[in-house]
């Protein structure tokens, strides 16, 4: 059991600390990622997908409306999906009088990938840049991600996501695991390439653009991942900002984990290319960003059966510890006063990452009709 606690710590600790550790130290000495303005900036459509977006609609259209980037060369594309709310009307009286913003609407929902491909469609850009109905976006948006479009080798360039933290725990290492996050992509930008992009703010051309099926779950994977499979980067470019609040609704936040992850498992089926290190330009750092976190949980299953099961001082501790933060996590979950604290409640926010992926491999593999986009 000694062998198999060990192997199955061991996979756990690579995947969260000694990867991304790695990858800094490879990309620590290389230079920031810049790109020159273009002699002459090129068109641009903002393609957004909404469902019942009334809410968030005007303080997202305020901030296209203060965009730096030459407003003559910009088209809006919102295509509502399914709303039931005044999304249309919202959208209508803030495009009327404007032949440069095209509003859809569909009754039936096409799902968000389906309305981003009708959105597409209709733009006129030699840029598309994709956006989410919800965050409101940094003035300097457009003008800092589409120079890096012009080197031809790059495919996409993906926007950063700022979250705001009030003084909740949950929100508050929410935002630090999204920090985690923002910092491996960077890593991986420097040394070539990113697999996924910030879903509420990236930018492809037109001409590269290929459309997802219906029913996709992750436009901001599968998308770079296409490009990738043609040879293109996907880079991160921190300073082209997204706005957003970080969740305090832990089963909120439960629900959509659960998606994203069930999204991945959805792509790695369409995209088996992805496995083979003779095709894919970012193999091991696919395999140990994004493929190795949906394996951790069942490596956690197998270190704590191991330790539970061994013999011998080191298994016995090592069963006693995972007890003791496995404890800190159910105690943080009932909010019991001994977990207040943010370190104590870091406990909480791994373990429900990781039964997010457990949940997402079950619901994939037993019936992938129970995860949808929304």
């Amino acid at each position: 059991m000694t062998w198999l606690f060990f192997a199955s710590a061991g996979f756990v600790l690579y995947a969260y600390l000694l990867f991304p550790l790695w990858l800094h130290l490879r990309a620590r000495n290389l230079p920031e990622l810049e790109a020159e303005e273009p002699v002459k900036w090129p068109t641009v459509s903002i393609v957004i997908a909404a469902h019942n977006e009334a809410a968030n609609l005007p303080a997202k259209f305020k901030s296209l409306e203060e965009l730096d980037y030459p407003p003559e060369n910009i088209q809006w594309v919102v295509v509502s999906d399914g709303s039931s709310d005044d999304t249309v009307a919202v959208v209508e009286a803030a495009f009327v009088g404007h032949d440069s913003r095209v509003l859809l609407h569909y009754d039936t929902p096409k799902g968000k990938c389906g309305a981003l491909n009708a959105g597409v469609e209709r733009a006129t850009g030699e840029m598309i840049l994709f956006m989410d109905a919800r965050q409101p976006v940094s003035s300097n948006a457009a003008r800092t991600l589409i120079p890096f479009l012009m080197d031809p080798a790059i495919g996409a360039a993906t926007g950063e996501l700022i979250l705001s933290e009030d003084s909740s725990l949950e929100a508050a290492n929410f935002g630090l695991y999204w920090r985690y996050e923002k910092w491996i992509r960077d890593n991986e930008s420097k040394l070539f390439s990113t697999t996924g992009v910030t879903g509420a703010l990236y930018a492809i051309r037109r001409a590269d653009f290929v459309p997802n099926p219906e029913g996709t779950l992750l436009d901001d994977f599968d998308t770079p991942v296409g490009l990738l499979k043609s040879g293109k980067r996907t880079v991160f470019v921190p300073g082209a900002y997204a706005f957003d609040a970080a969740s305090d609704d832990i089963k909120q936040e439960f629900r959509r984990k659960v998606r994203n992850l069930g999204g991945n498992w959805q792509s790695y089926m369409r995209h088996p290319w992805l496995f083979n290190p003779l095709v894919n330009p970012v193999w091991l750092q696919f395999l140990s960003h994004k493929f190795a976190r949906l394996l951790v949980p069942w490596a956690l299953i197998l270190a704590f059966v191991a330790a539970a099961l061994g013999d011998g001082w080191l298994l016995t501790t090592a069963f006693w510890v995972q007890v003791v933060f496995y404890g800190l996590a159910v105690c943080s979950y009932l909010d019991l006063p001994i977990a207040r604290h943010k370190a104590l409640n870091l406990p909480k926010v791994f373990v429900q990452m990781n039964a997010a992926a457990f949940m997402a491999t079950l619901k994939y593999f037993g019936s992938s009709k129970a995860i949808s986009w929304r």
